[in-house]
C-alpha cells in the first residue's frame, strides 16, 4: 500500500508534473494521474493529495486528488 501525504502545490513544471511542499518539509516533483491530467485543474496554492512512491527516488510522487476549497476547510 502506498503511503501519502497532503501537500501544496508550489510551481507547475510542464508535461503533466507540477512541484510541491510538503507538510514533512520535503519539495517533491508529482506526476498528475492520467485521469485527472484534463478534468482537474490544480492552481498555485491548491492542497493536493499524493501517493509516494515505493520505488526510486524519495523525491517524486504522483498526485492522487485535489482538495477543493470546501473540502479543504474541513481538513
Amino acid at each position: 500500500r502506498r503511503q501519502r501525504q497532503m501537500c501544496i502545490r508550489d510551481s507547475l513544471l510542464g508535461s503533466g508534473r507540477v512541484e510541491v511542499q510538503c507538510v514533512d518539509g520535503k519539495k517533491r516533483t508529482c506526476t498528475i494521474r492520467g485521469s485527472m491530467r484534463n478534468r482537474v485543474w490544480i492552481h498555485a496554492g491548491d492542497i493536493v493529495l499524493i501517493g509516494l512512491r515505493d520505488f526510486g527516488d524519495d523525491g517524486k510522487a504522483d498526485v492522487m486528488l485535489k482538495y477543493y476549497e470546501i473540502e479543504a476547510r474541513e481538513l
